[in-house]
């Protein structure tokens, strides 16, 4: 096995073409994905080759973390990711002897990549079972996914999930947005309209993270950037790589306000929710982001879509869609002799936070002291 680097997208353009296509494979190591987040964050990048007896079989888009003194090559963007797979030629893969963590150490070295350890995250059991990820130590990750099977009978997908119940709430919704004007499900079909759902989630969120004692991950111009970049993103068929929709009233006092807003990535009919924010401030009996969801399956189902993930992370609402539910894992490989050293403490932490995450008491005592810690926003004076 040999491993090349490049921090160049453009030097693997043919070879990254041809394996992101593969059904199996993430949308998050995806060329849209990578380079925007590239784009918008100014992230350097390190394009991992791997090879077998001179076949290439893996792509493996890298950033390189810095936490302390310590180097730590993860998947480019996965601080926003939900789940990960590589980039894996499965149609050569057969030929492909699984790696020891030394010998993919010595092949990551050799080929110039500035890390102490390599940490492949979030990965999907199927893809941690293939190499070069299948012979490397690994925990779980602290937080599983959640996922809802499509099919064309939208009365079949709600049936999963007590269909009678979910119908009702959906009626319920609707009556009392029309008490205040009525509503519409809009999305983001041009470039201006998705910036201005991505800017009203951008103004939403912070609140809701700082209720629940959360600091606000998307804060930051390089993050609007990366998900600008990504929305304003499209193919040849017009369709943008984030898919922005929103609850937006259409009458009475609030007339164009945006109640809810949720971004969609699609590939290979898996649809992903890769993040959500609501106005808990209008209309707050409404449960207007369950609403959206009701919309957004409805319509990934009559699109002929297979798959409705809510991603990565464990709340009630995804539990009560969902029948499904997804290990993923933490996958990792040490360079050098920090990494080693680190490697415990590395896999220590994240086993630690799947034990606050998993245990009510644990993560209710955390949650308590995370909220002493965040600042909750300030409302903008008015005039």
């Amino acid at each position: 096995m040999t491993a090349h680097s490049t921090p160049d997208l453009k030097a693997v353009k043919a070879l990254w073409q041809r394996l992101e296509a593969e059904p199996a494979m993430s949308f998050h190591q995806s060329r849209a994905w990578v380079d925007s987040w590239t784009k918008g964050t100014s992230t350097p990048l390190a394009v991992v080759t791997l090879e077998q007896d001179g076949v290439a079989y893996a792509l493996l888009p890298l950033e390189i973390k810095r936490i302390g003194g310590l180097r730590i090559a993860q998947f480019a963007g996965t601080a926003f990711s939900n789940e990960n797979t590589g980039l894996i030629d499965l149609g050569v893969l057969e030929g492909v002897a699984a790696a020891s963590p030394a010998d993919l150490a010595a092949a990551l070295s050799q080929a110039g990549l500035d890390a102490d350890i390599v940490l492949f995250d979030k990965m999907t059991p199927e893809a941690a079972a293939r190499p070069p990820f299948s012979a490397l130590p690994r925990v779980y990750h602290q937080n599983p996914s959640f996922q809802l099977p499509l099919g064309t009978d939208f009365n079949a997908v709600l049936a999963q999930v007590n269909g009678k119940r979910r119908r009702k709430k959906f009626r319920v919704s609707e009556r009392r947005l029309e008490a205040i004007g009525g509503y519409r499900h809009i999305t983001g079909e041009d470039d201006a309209q998705a910036l201005r759902l991505l800017d009203i989630f951008l103004a939403q969120k912070p609140a809701r993270l700082a209720s629940q004692g959360l600091p606000n991950v998307f804060a930051g111009r390089e993050i609007r950037a990366f998900l600008a970049e990504l929305a304003t993103t499209r193919n040849a068929a017009g369709c943008p790589a984030l898919e922005l929709h929103g609850i937006e009233l259409t009458g009475g006092d609030h007339a164009g306000a945006i109640i809810a807003v949720a971004a969609l990535t699609i590939k290979d009919r898996h649809v992903t929710c890769q993040f959500g924010s609501i106005d808990e401030n209008i209309a707050g009996d409404a449960s207007a982001g369950e609403l959206l969801f009701y919309r957004m399956i409805e319509r990934a189902s009559a699109a002929g879509h297979e798959v409705f993930d809510f991603g990565v992370g464990d709340q009630p609402y995804k539990r009560s869609w969902c029948p499904q539910r997804t290990e993923l894992v933490d996958c990792y490989a040490p360079l050098n002799l920090k990494g080693r050293l680190a490697a415990p403490l590395i896999s220590g932490m994240i086993r630690l936070k799947r034990a606050i995450k998993t245990s009510p008491t644990l993560h209710r005592s955390v949650a308590w002291l995370r909220g002493l810690m965040v600042r909750k926003p300030v409302a903008p004076e008015r005039d």
